[in-house]
């Protein structure tokens, strides 16, 4: 019976390529960020999601994970193979929305025409700010105009907002139709319903769970996570609007390993 469960998902021990590639500590391959034949670098062990940096683009294996569905995403539209984000960047018909403002996705897609990336520096700013060289945007009140976004990117970022909800809401409005969201979140893979960590009532933080904290280059003390997602989280999709795809990606010659490789992309109906 077993050999046949689709969900839970069932967690597969290592591949031999994988735990050859664990104990020497790096291998080759191509990385579909920067798009170069590269070695990545196991640095942490216990931790596969977070590691196997690119010595070309320093980006990790989420970050690969992100970027190998986003070029085969475009790929399909583009009736091309785009191996990627290099070559994404290069495309003049592509407006792309990146939540984050530094990191290796962020500087590849940089050389794009049409690239508008955007931080959270807190609420005491309102979105459209601009907080040194970068825009500050709240994800739940964006100040993007309707239908202007071809491809949203964002990598574990919607577990940090009190109302996720509200920010696929506006992601929804933000983009074309046909146009998608490809984003990471942490995912319980064997679970059914969003666990909410923390909550916002009368304008406190409750915290129902213990705080955690995730690292975060625009703050110091991290970013807290409001909610952990599970397959509720699909459904509050649809209804919202969205045909979302939920990908399990190991592609070991990119760079990707391990059993959490969950990629979403959300899509707005044409």
């Amino acid at each position: 019976m077993s050999d046949f469960l689709m969900y839970p998902i069932k967690y597969h021990p290592p591949r031999w390529q994988e735990r050859i590639m664990t104990f020497m500590n790096s291998w080759a391959g191509f990385c579909p960020v920067c798009g170069k034949v590269t070695i990545f670098l196991m640095v942490l062990k216990e931790n596969p999601r977070e590691s196997c940096f690119c010595i070309r683009c320093r980006a990790n294996n989420r970050k690969r994970q992100l970027a190998y569905i986003v070029c085969e995403s475009i790929s399909g539209i583009k009736n091309k193979k785009l191996r990627s984000l290099r070559e994404i960047a290069k495309l003049n018909d592509i407006y792309i929305y990146n939540t984050e403002p530094n990191g290796a996705i962020h500087e590849i897609l940089s050389h794009s025409r049409n690239y508008k990336f955007s931080g959270y520096f807190g609420a005491m700013h309102k979105s459209g700010d601009i907080i040194g060289k970068v825009e500050h945007q709240d994800l739940m009140a964006l100040s993007l105009q309707d239908e202007s976004v071809d491809l949203a990117i964002s990598a574990d970022v919607f577990e940090h907002m009190p109302d996720p909800y509200l920010a696929h809401r506006e992601i929804y409005r933000i983009l074309k139709p046909g146009g998608r969201h490809i984003f990471s979140v942490p995912f319980y893979q064997t679970g059914y319903l969003d666990e909410d960590r923390c909550i916002i009532k009368d304008g406190q933080e409750i915290h129902l769970k213990e705080p955690v904290y995730h690292q975060d280059p625009l703050r110091n003390e991290g970013a807290l996570v409001y909610k952990i997602f599970s397959l509720e989280m699909l459904c509050k999709l649809k209804h919202l609007g969205f045909s979302t795809n939920m990908y399990c990606i190991y592609k070991p010659g990119y760079g990707i390993i391990g059993n959490n490789g969950l990629i979403f992309e959300a899509i707005k109906p044409l």
